[in-house]
């Protein structure tokens, strides 16, 4: 078996760079190519100020921004990254200045990943006869739904809206060529368009998974079926900021990419399900994003059969589940069957978008978990065991159409700091405690203030920066924790802000530049609207007394001080807010 040579670009000012391999993925890295200049993705990290750039910090070293264009540029922001072209000579120097400025998160080379398919396998034209769609279940599970108006964004080669697909397909996106240009110019999107949602039950041509459902476009792949990680994470953010309930990545490639894993937690946490396909590379080594958390990942199975497609990836630490991957699908005017995971993918994307038709306010966790739970065993050899070369098993449409979701909401205990009616002022972190959840897990815990939301945080320890600048007075505040499920739990905590610094006064003893002998008597009046904590007097700049309570009287023996004594009375109220009396400057 042959994969298709493809073509990969490797940068704006570059050649082109044909790959041609047999078994293996055809995909190049940037950070190979012998000439021309190198894409780097440079991540934030969450305490950088919004205004700072990466590109500040390497200004003067030949580099220039890839996220010109507005949504390439929204969508890099929402991640805290961006994309950069630099020249080959100067990677490493660029490289090493950005992982020395504190504000940035991480540096990767922009990889290039393609689609995944394979070579045709005896074409043929089967008018009406898929008997993959009876492998899943979709009859039965139409006998429930055919599926409302579901946006599934497929992120591809883009995606022609006729045939089969007339009046599916929405306005897209294409970030190859940074226009709203979204067609396909290759024919993968299209054809894993069409498995996901061809109109049925219409006289003509194939039928898709979920008849009523719409198709997002996000051109991220070229005509060759190559394309960024950095086109693919801005596409992801797109998609899901467009609506997209359920997004398809019939692509990949080798190794993990920080971009990539930032923008599926992304959609993750706007309730969206990413499936992806395993790879057709024979292997059981991990395909991204497949293999990234909270994605679910698709091997192929041959028709008719639970045996393993001989092309297809696997592995049950990291391929969830399976569909036939040998299916028809239409080349131009005809139909042909082809196989690959870039068309078993489809078909579960599109049971996906069933299923939120018949449950709505169910999460990307909630579908998933529905179809992974309904999942068939396989069992290719009979003998009654999964065979576990993928986690859970066959896609079973019918049946995912009736699983439920976790209902139980999470917990929280309270919050360590800060404490109930504290006095508060300039930026701390909130922190929770006994954030938990026994199914699903966490999705992330929010803070509102006022009924305004200001942080979020989703990784254990949590905590979530406020800053009180600007507010005096009572300030309400409430963490919100989510679960995986969408459910929800609230915890709510009153602060006092405090950024006015408190008032003091010296009321009696020797004025400025006084001589002065014996015991020296200062009286003093401080006050504070939400509370003093505390007077203290300082001699030549260390605190030698301290008063908490009105009235607050200080005295020290002239003799036992330096000749020249510089004497200050400096107030603290319990917010933290310091202000000092004019200073005493005194001899003996």
């Amino acid at each position: 078996m042959k994969f298709v040579s493809r073509r990969v670009a490797v940068g704006a000012l570059s050649a082109a760079v044909v790959v041609t391999m047999a078994g293996v993925s055809t995909w190049a890295l940037a950070a190979d190519t012998a000439s021309g200049p190198v894409r780097l993705v440079v991540g934030l990290k969450a305490s950088a100020p919004e205004a700072v750039t990466a590109a500040g910090t390497v200004h003067a070293m030949g580099i220039r921004s890839m996220d010109v264009a507005a949504p390439a540029q929204k969508a890099m922001e929402a991640l805290r990254a961006q994309t950069m072209e630099v020249p080959a000579a100067r990677k490493a120097s660029v490289i090493a200045a950005l992982k020395r400025d504190p504000n940035v998160k991480y540096v990767e080379v922009d990889r290039a990943r393609a689609a995944f398919d394979v070579t045709p396998n005896d074409p043929e034209y089967v008018a009406g006869k898929q008997p993959e769609i009876d492998t899943v279940k979709l009859p039965a599970a139409w006998d429930t739904t055919k599926g409302s108006a579901v946006k599934v964004a497929v992120l591809d080669t883009g995606v022609t809206g006729a045939g089969d697909l007339a009046g599916a397909v929405l306005p897209g996106y294409n970030y190859v060529d940074n226009n709203t240009k979204a067609a396909d110019d290759n024919g993968h999107g299209t054809m894993v368009a069409s498995l996901i949602a061809a109109r049925g039950d219409d006289a003509a041509g194939m039928a898709g998974a979920c008849w009523g459902c719409s198709i997002l476009p996000v051109k991220v792949l070229d005509s060759e079926g190559g394309g960024w990680d950095s086109d693919i994470a801005k596409g992801i953010v797109w998609a899901t900021n467009n609506g997209a309930k359920i997004i398809n990545m019939s692509l990949g490639g080798e190794d993990y990419a920080q971009v990539l894993a930032d923008a599926v937690a992304y959609a993750n946490l706007k309730g969206v399900l990413v499936v992806a396909a395993a790879g057709n590379e024979n292997t059981s080594a991990k395909s991204y994003p497949a293999a990234l958390p909270d994605v679910l990942s698709i091997g192929a199975t041959v028709r008719g059969s639970d045996e393993r497609a001989d092309y297809s990836n696997y592995g049950p630490s990291w391929v969830d589940m399976v569909a036939p991957g040998q299916v028809l699908v239409p080349v131009g005017d005809k139909f042909q069957v082809l196989e690959g995971t870039s068309f078993s993918t489809p078909m579960v994307a599109g049971a996906a978008a069933l299923v939120k038709s018949q449950h709505p306010e169910y999460t990307g966790w909630s579908i998933s978990r529905a179809l992974r739970v309904a999942a068939r065993p396989l069992d290719y050899d009979g003998d009654g065991e999964h065979d576990a070369w993928a986690q859970y098993g066959m896609l079973d449409a019918a049946k995912a159409l009736t699983i439920g979701t976790e209902l139980d909401p999470p917990t929280i205990t309270g919050i360590s700091y800060p404490g109930a009616n504290w006095r508060l002022r300039g930026t701390f972190n909130v922190t929770p405690t006994g954030v938990a959840d026994a199914w699903s897990g966490i999705r992330n815990v929010d803070l509102y203030v006022d009924g305004v939301y200001k942080s979020q945080d989703r990784t254990a320890p949590y905590a979530l920066p406020f800053n009180t600048a600007g507010r005096n007075g009572t300030v309400k505040m409430q963490l919100r924790v989510y679960d995986k499920a969408g459910n929800r739990t609230t915890y709510d905590r009153t602060i006092i802000a405090d950024n006015t610094v408190p008032t003091v006064k010296i009321t009696s003893g020797p004025k400025n530049k006084a001589k002065v002998k014996g015991t020296v008597k200062l009286a003093v009046t401080a006050s504070d609207t939400y509370g003093m904590r505390r007077v203290e007097m300082l001699m030549n700049g260390k605190v030698i007394q301290t008063d908490t309570a009105a009235p607050y009287k200080f005295s020290f023996t002239a003799s036992k001080q330096p000749k020249k004594m510089k004497v200050q009375i400096r107030a603290v109220d319990l917010a933290g807010n310091v202000k000092y009396e004019a200073t005493r400057n005194y001899t003996r």
